[in-house]
């Protein structure tokens, strides 16, 4: 079985095997990594915690290669600050755990300077999951760690505290060091979310280096912000093709990260901006996106967002990858996918939706999305063809979402109301 597959299927004692045995470093790396993205769901299997706990502190203290030892020690803090801990203890063999949070934070700064470097990385991220202020000076320090999966980690560890002091420290970091660092130190940049720290990303996104543009876009999204907006839109113009790209999906993410009290205002500006950039850099890059990414969020924001601003030049292609969406697991992508498509009539939409409302062998669920949808663009062949529906239909859940959306289109029916 594949290492996807063992994800999917949360199969936890053949990850454990994959990580302790197998010879290859790519592979013990991955699978560290897979069972950190799984710790949300050990408390919903059968499967020990402490049997994926404590073979993740043996590797990141015994495995021969660096990337696992590292990989090993962010699964731990996946795992929760107690799990931190214990491997801390049991490196350094102080007790970590029955302490007082300011004592803890004590023990931990300490442990930034240890010889190995696996406990340096560890007490960074525990600093970060405690988020005390007094420490930051201490983390500030270590961001000219010798080696550079310490910084990583401290860089992460002062975005979760979000203190506006090391904004001038990471600023330099963004600027001078290798790329996965600078990565990390412009979403902490993001997280902390200062005006200066909101400064120093926009003018990176307009910097020479095209990595480093990319790398400011990329954080821009994290931000949940009407400021970051119009930057995101700019750089959907950008000459290079990552950038473009990166610009897109971090509107996308914007979307998600927008504070509650902010996020209609934010959703408004970034449908005002998209509406003033070529639809070549807008349109393709949110069916791309809809087709091809695995989030959640990210796959719900493009649907509602393709309703919104797909010009006549890509509203075919937008209603096919619309339709598709139908049929989505996540019943809210589903749904955005349904009120955008009732958005973009036009061409041989209602045909092809009659054609998967008749379509027995197509999914239920998307089915009934197309009747909602028909309800709300069909004419006198949508109404003739699903009055002869629901009589032959023998779902009920079908039949009244065929009614209801005969009631809208002049026929016999329901008082209409949301998907059934």
């Amino acid at each position: 079985m594949s290492l996807f597959e063992l994800e999917r299927n949360a199969e936890f004692e053949e990850l454990v095997t994959y990580l302790e045995e197998s010879s290859n470093t790519d592979i013990r790396r991955r699978a560290a990594e897979i069972l950190g993205g799984l710790a949300s769901e050990v408390t919903k299997s059968r499967f020990p915690r402490e049997d994926i706990v404590n073979p993740l502190i043996a590797t990141a203290q015994n495995d021969d290669d660096d990337e696992v030892r590292a990989a090993a020690i962010d699964a731990l803090d996946q795992y929760g600050q107690d799990a931190l801990e214990q491997f801390i203890g049991e490196v350094s063999g102080q007790d970590v755990e029955n302490v007082a949070k300011w004592k803890k934070a004590q023990i931990l700064a300490k442990g930034l300077n240890a010889d190995r470097p696996e406990l340096r990385m560890a007490a960074a991220t525990g600093l970060g999951r405690i988020g005390e202020d007094n420490v930051v000076e201490h983390l500030v320090k270590r961001l000219s760690d010798p080696d550079p999966r310490v910084r990583k980690r401290v860089a992460r560890a002062l975005g979760r505290i979000g203190s506006p002091e090391p904004v001038p420290a990471l600023s330099q970091r963004l600027h001078e060091d290798r790329y996965g660092i600078r990565v990390e130190a412009a979403y902490a940049l993001a997280d902390i979310g200062t005006n200066n720290a909101l400064r120093e990303l926009v003018d990176v996104a307009e910097a020479d280096d095209e990595r480093l543009r990319r790398i400011a876009v990329d954080a821009l999204g994290r931000l949940g912000s009407v400021e970051a907006v119009e930057v995101l839109a700019e750089s959907l113009q950008d000459e290079a093709e990552v950038v473009r790209r990166t610009a897109m999906f971090s509107l996308v993410e914007l979307l998600s990260e927008a504070p509650s009290d902010a996020s209609h205002k934010i959703r408004e500006k970034i449908v005002g901006e998209l509406e003033q950039v070529n639809e070549a850099q807008v349109e393709q890059p949110l069916i791309d996106l809809l087709e091809k990414s695995t989030e959640t969020a990210q796959r719900r924001n493009a649907a509602w967002l393709l309703g919104r601003v797909t010009s006549e030049q890509y509203r075919e292609e937008a209603q096919e990858t619309l339709i598709d969406t139908l049929a989505d697991d996540d019943e809210m992508t589903s749904k955005f996918a349904a009120t955008s498509l009732s958005m973009l009539d036009g061409g041989s939409l209602e045909e092809r939706l009659l054609e998967l409302v008749e379509d027995r062998h197509r999914d239920e669920g998307a089915r009934v999305k197309a009747l909602f949808v028909l309800g709300k663009i069909g004419g006198e062949e949508s109404r003739k063809r699903i009055s002869g529906f629901v009589d032959r239909t023998e779902s009920d859940r079908l039949r009244k979402r065929g009614f209801s959306a005969l009631s809208k289109l002049g026929g016999a029916g329901a008082p209409s109301g949301d998907f059934a």
